[in-house]
């Protein structure tokens, strides 16, 4: 009896810890929206921050050439670095000039476009 009740302790808290909270995954983002306009980059994930006002005041300036998109899909099950639902196969990424990697700027058709990343928290 000991030893199931052992057991079963130490099977509640091995469940406790899988539920760990972590940045979400395209996956995740695509569930909840199909339409997001989101690429992948350094295991992170970015979106589309042409409508976020807050990002747009930051005046951010296109730094060095970091990749580029090197798939399109809208299938949460095949994303990895350089995969993104909306922007083009060859679509540059860029680091912005505020030396972190929160924002990323991509250029498509001659316009600069900030994305941001998702985290948790």
């Amino acid at each position: 009896m000991r030893t199931i009740t052992i057991s079963l302790i130490f099977l509640f808290f091995l469940s406790g810890c899988s539920q760990s909270v972590g940045n979400p995954t395209a996956s995740d983002i695509i569930k909840e929206n199909e339409d997001a306009d989101i690429f992948q980059w350094n295991g992170l994930v970015y979106l589309n921050a042409s409508n976020i006002e807050r990002v747009q005041e930051l005046e951010l300036i296109k730094g060095q050439e970091l990749g580029e998109i090197t798939r399109q899909t809208s299938n949460k099950w095949l994303f990895k670095d350089g995969v993104a639902t909306e922007l083009p196969v060859g679509t540059k990424i860029y680091e912005s000039n505020d030396d972190d990697t929160y924002n990323l700027i991509i250029e498509l058709e001659e316009e600069e476009i900030v994305y941001v990343v998702l985290l948790e928290g």
